[in-house]
């Protein structure tokens, strides 16, 4: 019985003291998702964003007519979540084949990911962020023309 009991009570104390170092805590911060963002969807859609640290930002989004949209966007970061607080569409400029954008839903997706609606009917668009994209794209160019070099994102091959 006594061996039970102290048993017990080791097991108790290494999940009292273990779980804290398991979920680490919420960020809030909004240079959690400052950067330039880019990204595709179906369509021949692009699209770009750019998130400024104090909770503006511009959206930009290419449709396979070469037109652009455009909108002004306040943000901010709610537990590492994405909260569209406000949508100011960019005035039309024809000579830049600019367009108002209105409508939009932005949200977080997976794996540091965000996901742009430009409208009820359009297709959805995956972003990324660009340093991490370039990185990848890098990676890959090295693969074709090097394989032997390619290594990790730790410097590990």
């Amino acid at each position: 019985m006594t061996w039970l009991r102290l048993l017990f009570s080791l097991l108790a104390a290494l999940g009292a003291s273990s779980s804290p170092a398991l979920t680490p805590p919420l960020d809030n911060h909004p240079g959690f998702f400052a950067g330039d963002w880019i990204g595709i969807g179906a369509d021949d859609l692009f699209c770009y964003i750019r998130l400024q640290p104090d909770g503006n930002g511009t959206v930009l989004v290419s449709s396979a007519s070469g037109d652009w949209l455009g909108a002004h966007i306040r943000w901010s970061n709610r537990q590492q979540s994405m909260v569209l607080i406000e949508v100011s569409p960019l005035p039309a400029d024809p000579g830049r084949r600019l367009l108002p954008l209105s409508g939009l839903t932005l949200r977080s997706g997976i794996n540091q990911t965000l996901q742009l609606k430009p409208g009820e009917r359009s297709p959805l668009c995956e972003l990324q962020l660009r340093d991490r994209v370039e990185h990848r794209a890098g990676q890959a160019g090295m693969l074709f023309d090097n394989p032997t070099e390619v290594r990790k994102s730790d410097g590990r091959k």
